[in-house]
């Protein structure tokens, strides 16, 4: 039984574990939605979890409801004790505890410095993406609006492949800094606008294409939706939305593409993987509705929304 390679999992098993202590329950019973509440946990994070356990075969699903037979409880004890011997440092604690702070949300709780760090890091990442999305785009002469787009490496990438393409980039101030960095770098005509996605304070202008990666999944729907309200004035009937994260086909997906949804869940309080119908029901509610979809990677794809 050899799962040392996969510390989601062991998060998943810990949490897990530890939830259904803290109402009284042992392993293998199953909370219930007024336990999980009472557990001081967000039900996104619950369900995160047993997704993960049941696609690494520590939890069955019968297409209605979860069970545990004895098998998946021996294998769920035997990595509960590798926790216990390899967990000098408590970090399993550590992440439990993260998972209970209704206040926390990943890039409040890190450093400026932390913030850069990731900021350089993520533009290769959103860059490699970018070249495989700019072969499934037209961009020439197109203006794009890009929420949360960090240091520019998807805006980049569709730059370089696109003739005057007019492209803006919305993030805070240290992932603006970065990326005007890497622009100089690249050599390309992109535009950083340090600003706040859920009240947009930028000039009054239609997109031909607003563009969300990676974001969407960090927010409970309410945010998400305040998100897309104030991209309406920035749209017009004619405007396109890219949805570009990991998004779900069904409840129970491969392991490359859930393994992080629980980290995903915990670091982004509300956050959580979304199924294709579950972001067309999002986007109804501005009269969008589904059109494409494309596969960029195992773990991405892009989704194509037009105006109703």
């Amino acid at each position: 039984m050899n799962y040392e390679n996969y510390i989601e999992l062991y998060e998943a098993v810990y949490l897990f574990y530890r939830f259904n202590k803290s109402v009284g329950r042992k392993l293998p019973k199953l909370l219930s939605p007024d336990e999980i509440i009472s557990s001081g946990v967000d039900d996104s994070i619950y369900h995160a979890l047993l997704k993960i356990l049941v696609v690494n075969k520590l939890l069955k699903h019968d297409g209605v409801s979860f069970k545990m037979t004895q098998g998946n409880q021996k294998k769920i004890q035997h990595i509960l004790e590798n926790i216990i011997k390899k967990d000098p440092h408590k970090q399993y604690t550590i992440f439990y505890d993260k998972a209970i702070n209704a206040s926390h949300y990943f890039f409040d709780q890190i450093s400026e410095s932390e913030y850069d760090v990731y900021s350089r890091c993520d533009f290769d990442v959103t860059f490699n993406i970018g070249k495989i999305v700019a072969k499934h785009l037209d961009l020439a002469n197109q203006k794009v609006l890009e929420l949360g787009g960090n240091s520019g490496g998807l805006g980049t990438a569709l730059v370089l492949e696109n003739e005057n393409c007019h492209y803006t980039i919305v993030d805070t101030k240290i992932p603006c800094k970065v990326g005007n960095e890497f622009k100089q770098l690249n050599d390309v005509n992109l535009t950083f606008a340090v600003d706040n996605i859920f009240e947009l304070m930028l000039p009054i202008e239609r997109n031909d294409y607003i563009v969300l990666m990676n974001i969407l999944h960090d927010f409970d729907d309410e945010s998400c939706l305040s998100i897309l309200q104030n991209c309406i004035k920035h749209s017009d009937k004619n405007t396109k939305f890219l949805i570009i994260e990991d998004v779900l086909t069904s409840s129970f997906e491969p392991k490359n593409l859930i393994m992080h949804g629980l980290r995903l869940s915990v670091e982004c309080r509300g956050g959580r993987q979304r199924t294709s119908d579950e972001l067309t029901q999002l986007f109804s509610n501005i009269d969008y509705g589904f059109e494409s979809t494309v596969k960029i990677d195992s773990i991405h794809s892009m989704m194509v929304m037009g105006a109703l």
